[in-house]
């Protein structure tokens, strides 16, 4: 829409929300946001999307009120995503840079299989190229519909993330709101 009501009650025009990165002028609200403004906002003009072909799959064929393989139908038709991340590469500020952005809307950023592995390739084309990399996470933790598949997510990413240390290529997360689980660490 044009104008965007923050939950205090200030209403705020779209385009000056954007402008002033997603912050209310008229109470400092922070609005949450997704990757896509995370990118427009920290890339500078383009930049490119990378492994963005990946898409979970339901290899566990899990069923709880639904079908999990319906419930990654309907987050895809909902938020326009294939999953709970994106991960590009570009400029910002001049300097190259890897941005791994997740998106809670995409069933709650939960991480998954697909999460972790788009992970850990934005960890390995920042350690070929030797640029910085960006995580910015937006997650209710691990996707219980994968179940232990999820979970060998975590120490894949934290091993790759070692992996960047010792090559001192430069790390930086953004732990946004909202974010909790074994997602923060």
């Amino acid at each position: 829409g044009l104008w965007y009501k923050s939950p205090t009650g200030k209403v705020v025009d779209a385009e000056e929300l954007q402008d002033n990165f997603y912050v209310s002028p008229e109470d400092d609200y922070h609005v949450r946001i997704g990757s896509k403004e995370y990118f427009e906002i920290l890339f500078d003009d383009k930049f490119k999307e990378i492994n963005s072909n990946l898409r979970s799959k339901d290899p566990l064929k899990f069923v709880d009120t639904k079908k999990y393989s319906d419930r990654l139908k309907e987050a895809k038709a909902k938020t326009n995503l294939k999953d709970a991340i994106r991960t590009a590469v570009g400029k910002s500020m001049g300097e190259d840079i890897v941005i791994a952005c997740m998106d809670f809307t995409f069933i709650g950023g939960s991480m998954g299989s697909v999460v972790g592995e788009k992970i850990a390739r934005a960890i390995d084309y920042s350690l070929k190229k030797k640029i910085p990399l960006i995580i910015i996470s937006k997650s209710g933790g691990a996707r219980m519909m994968e179940a232990a598949l999820s979970l060998m997510q975590l120490a894949k990413t934290s091993a790759k993330l070692a992996q960047l240390a010792e090559a001192k290529v430069p790390y930086i997360p953004l732990c946004t709101d909202p974010t909790t689980g074994g997602t923060t660490a």
